[in-house]
């Protein structure tokens, strides 16, 4: 019953922001668009970046799943391309809030774990040294998030030529940290 209830709140919140900014959200209106009470919200959620928070753990780990079924990389951006781009409006709007700071954090360390889920399932060599790895995998990831808030609104876009600019990068970056390796 809890990862329902967590489930309910957290799509609550997530048609919410489709209509308003997360600065005009409280949880008393989350709650009431729920039908829980204000108990049930605390003993699942400390506040209302909690519920976000979770919510970009799930899609970020289904978008995980999807990606490691992939054959190619190739194949396994074009997910995450997809994802964002259906996503760009919600994006944004949660980027132009008082909370920017918050949400860039949460975006950079779901975009960070999904490189390393990656990485480790393509089986990239990577160096012992993890700092320099973090330091790789974090430029790796601003580039991406750049590159998706930049491009992925564009009604023009061209996703094909969008996943093959974010494969170069990533693979210039992983092969690079690869030869260092030894590998």
């Amino acid at each position: 019953m809890p990862i329902d209830t967590k489930r309910i709140i957290a799509n609550a919140l997530e048609e919410m922001l489709r209509n308003k900014s997360i600065d005009k959200i409280t949880v008393s209106s989350l709650i009431e668009a729920c039908g829980i009470s204000r108990q049930t919200f605390y003993y699942h959620f400390r506040d209302l970046m909690d519920v976000l928070e979770w919510l970009a753990q799930q899609d970020a780990q289904k978008l995980a799943e999807r990606s490691m079924q992939a054959e190619t990389t190739h194949e396994a951006l074009h997910a995450f391309l997809s994802y964002a781009v259906e996503n760009h409006a919600l994006l944004r709007r949660l980027l132009e809030s008082q909370r920017r700071a918050q949400i860039e954090t949460i975006l950079a360390d779901l975009v960070t774990a999904y490189l390393w889920e990656v990485a480790r399932h393509r089986q990239i060599a990577l160096p012992e040294d993890s700092a320099e790895v973090e330091a790789a995998i974090r430029f790796s990831v601003y580039g991406l998030v750049g590159i998706l808030l930049t491009y992925g609104g564009k009604k023009d876009l061209d996703q094909e030529r969008l996943i093959q600019w974010m494969e170069t990068l990533l693979t210039a970056i992983f092969q690079s940290m690869e030869k260092k390796n030894g590998a």
